[in-house]
């Protein structure tokens, strides 16, 4: 059946989905405590977010997390779904279930960020229609960070980096 649904967050999904944030920022590298995932589920539930558990042949496999940077939200600002159920096209359908809604509520236009070293999302974001913007976003940390390579933007040489492990 393979059927991939987005069901808005309701309390009783509140474990799965702790879970869920803890292990999404693993996955960039960050150790999120329960605590910092209760914190990030509040803001997610809150005025200008919208929380969708992912559901896979009714399971909860993940959430798609939508913001407003001023107007509706036509943000998606976090996606993740479990490693094990990753390759399985789930991602693209809740993308494109989110993209369906906001068309339909009159939106035409949708917004992400991705990091250029998550190729996997780049080829996903690729594949669904995104268009780069050519907007480059900079950071500046006092954690430590492995280097993993270098990015030339007219002519400036930027180090790329992943936060350190361990």
């Amino acid at each position: 059946m393979n059927t991939v649904e987005l069901k808005p967050y309701e309390s009783s999904y509140e474990p799965i989905v702790l879970h869920d944030i803890i292990a999404f920022w693993k996955t960039h590298y960050a150790d999120d405590t329960l605590d910092d995932a209760r914190r990030d589920l509040e803001n997610w539930t809150g005025p200008s977010h919208e929380l969708y558990v992912i559901l896979f042949d009714g399971s909860a496999v993940g959430f798609l997390h939508m913001g407003s940077r001023g107007g509706a939200c036509d943000w998606l600002e976090d996606i993740f779904v479990r490693e094990e159920y990753r390759s399985r096209g789930i991602g693209g359908q809740a993308v494109q279930l989110v993209w369906d809604a906001l068309r339909a509520q009159g939106l035409e236009t949708m917004y992400l960020e991705v990091v250029p070293s998550n190729e996997a999302a780049l080829r996903l974001y690729h594949r669904l229609g995104f268009c780069n913007l050519n907007t480059v976003t900079l950071n500046r940390s006092v954690k430590q960070k492995s280097q993993v390579g270098t990015e030339t933007i007219h002519g400036l040489p930027f180090k790329t980096y992943r936060p350190h492990q361990g």
